[in-house]
């Protein structure tokens, strides 16, 4: 009867862990098909985003934008690391021309020693400005988590609902990645004002999936192979034969 018990549970943990394997193989066929989509939305002409509300819920497409930064409500993402130098990022609403609503740009990383706080070093581009970069959602998790530091506020990461607090104006739901506006993509200095390091989008991988389904196939196989072999045909607990 225990090796029969056995034998029924260690065939329930093989069924288990394949399902999960499938369920791996799932999620990794949904992350191709919105990497193509990303791909195709980004390989799309730029949008010139203006007062034209279209643009404010499209993601992955390569986008164009003149306005004026409100950088008294600019957000900094804390624990960054650039080039291996702790940074923050900085993420700044931009008033669009003709609109009431205002787009975050992602403008790039600023240096910090603790990853927390820049300290006193200037990275404004004030007056009227030119981006072009690729339109990205703006997670709405609830996981911002910010701190405030040395009178300073910082996040984690972005957060829609949080972030649509903190300004006097709509917010849309997608963000500018800025592209580098020089060649280098290293920090400069102008007029003794320093800019950030332009960030890069997100790499379009495929994730951990298939070698997570992978592992979860061999368990089920090897979890499998010991029901049959030493259970089934005879393991320890196999009775003994009376002559």
């Amino acid at each position: 009867m225990r090796r029969i018990v056995l034998l029924v549970l260690s065939l329930l943990i093989a069924l288990g862990c394949a399902a999960l394997g499938i369920w791996q193989l799932s999620r990794l066929s949904a992350r191709r098909a919105a990497n193509h989509l990303a791909m195709a939305g980004r390989a799309l002409p730029a949008l010139d985003i203006g007062a034209d509300a279209s643009w404010r819920a499209t993601a992955n497409r390569r986008a164009r934008l003149v306005g004026r930064l409100d950088e008294t409500r600019e957000f900094l993402l804390r624990g960054r690391v650039i080039q291996g130098v702790p940074a923050v990022l900085v993420v700044t609403p931009m008033r669009i021309l003709g609109s009431d609503t205002a787009i975050l740009v992602n403008r790039g990383y600023v240096p910090a020693p603790d990853a927390v706080d820049p300290g006193s070093v200037t990275w404004s581009e004030a007056g009227r400005i030119r981006f072009q970069g690729v339109l990205l959602a703006i997670p709405d998790r609830g996981d911002g988590a910010p701190l405030r530091h040395a009178g300073r506020e910082t996040w984690k990461g972005l957060d829609l609902q949080a972030m649509r607090a903190r300004v006097p104006y709509p917010l849309a739901g997608v963000y500018l990645l800025a592209e580098a506006d020089s060649g280098d993509g290293v920090a400069h200095t102008i007029r003794g004002r320093v800019y950030p390091f332009r960030a890069e989008p997100p790499p379009l991988d495929e994730g951990p999936h298939l070698m997570y389904a992978v592992q979860w196939f061999g368990i089920a196989a090897a979890v499998t192979a010991f029901a049959l072999l030493f259970v089934w045909r005879g393991g320890p607990g196999r009775a003994s034969t009376v002559p």
